[in-house]
């Protein structure tokens, strides 16, 4: 995999290969979950676009199968101005046994690993990466680069076998194009995303959400600056960092606070959900201070056998600045932005 754009990385390839068979035989039984994707965000033309593709290794009673593979294709295409939330079109899909893919694999080449699921292929030569094929009428033409390290924040995978979790994330630009509908969108600018995780007992998607009301999870990007931000109040789990002149910044609990500051009712799902907040992190590397408005959205969920979990995806902008301990600061100006927001739904047992 050769490329002009230069990339860096410490993922070595056998890191993106399988890792199932390093949980216990409790956890495949009951609940596994190993996958690999990313998120692209970018501008074609004068369109702003979102794009997901993720392929899942599952299995286990939670699941309702053995062993089966499926994948996730989220996109949103939003003109550039567009500035107030409507119901816009999207692509998104439920993740459940009922669309298992049989011809799933993983490859592994002298120079190269290869997740294939359909028509969907993500192929890892780190420090790049290529999201290739068609899903759900999305057909990928994908490359992402990494920018710095991976991030290890669902632990090493030394510790899977003995915490049933293990994964990290990859930050990246993106460049290349997708088709959708006859149409062909070639990013002019594109940020990614890379994750790689393996769940097993006790980590299905909604039993990590739990009872609470719900979660954002979401990504700011410009070139002089990144930031990522998590809140999920009620569990009091909080987490962030800004990629700020070749360092990364963390927050953590008691350093985040989430205000929303507008509403709108989704007229495709009569769910009030916010679509604007005002977002301070604060620690002793620095301040994010800064508002967040989305203006089109998509959806998504878990469908497992004891509860689903609903997921709206949101398109934006953000705006503010990051404060230096000695007062200097960095503009956050009209910084691309994706911001998800979920919650669980538990079933009774039947």
């Amino acid at each position: 995999m050769k490329h002009q754009k230069d990339a860096t990385s410490n993922v070595k390839i056998v890191d993106e290969m399988s890792h199932v068979h390093e949980l216990p035989k409790e956890h495949l039984a009951e609940h596994f979950q190993d996958h690999i994707g990313a998120m692209v965000l970018g501008k074609a033309g004068d369109n702003d676009i979102f794009v997901c593709s993720t392929i899942y290794h599952v299995g286990g009673r939670l699941w309702g199968i053995k062993d089966g593979a499926l994948v996730q294709t989220n996109l949103i295409i939003a003109p550039s101005d567009q500035r107030k939330m409507q119901n816009n079109d999207f692509v998104g899909n439920r993740l459940d046994p009922m669309k298992s893919f049989s011809n799933f694999q993983i490859v592994q080449e002298s120079d190269k690993g290869v997740w294939i699921a359909g028509n969907r292929r993500m192929v890892c030569c780190p420090p790049y990466w290529e999201m290739k094929g068609e899903h759900m009428g999305v057909d990928l033409d994908l490359t992402m680069g990494g920018i710095g390290e991976s991030i290890p924040y669902h632990g090493p995978w030394s510790d899977l076998s003995a915490k049933g979790v293990a994964g990290n994330e990859h930050l990246g630009w993106a460049e290349g194009s997708l088709t959708f509908k006859g149409k062909k969108y070639i990013f002019d600018e594109g940020w990614a995303v890379r994750e790689r995780t393996c769940f097993g007992k006790g980590f299905d998607v909604p039993s990590l959400l739990g009872h609470s009301t719900g979660y954002i999870w979401g990504w700011c990007f410009s070139e002089s600056i990144k930031i990522f931000c998590f809140a999920e109040p009620e569990a009091n789990h909080f987490s962030g960092r800004v990629f700020l002149e070749d360092q990364i910044i963390n927050f953590g609990v008691g350093d985040i606070t989430v205000e929303p500051l507008e509403f709108w009712k989704d007229t495709l799902t009569d769910v009030t959900i916010p679509i604007q907040w005002n977002i301070i992190m604060k620690a002793a590397g620095g301040t994010v201070e800064m508002n967040v408005a989305i203006w089109a959205r998509a959806l998504f969920g878990f469908h497992l056998t004891e509860g689903y979990t609903t997921h709206h995806a949101g398109l934006g902008r953000a705006n503010g600045r990051f404060v230096f301990p000695d007062g200097h600061s960095v503009s956050i100006k009209e910084c691309q932005a994706y911001f998800e927001q979920g919650k669980a739904t538990p079933l009774g047992i039947g």
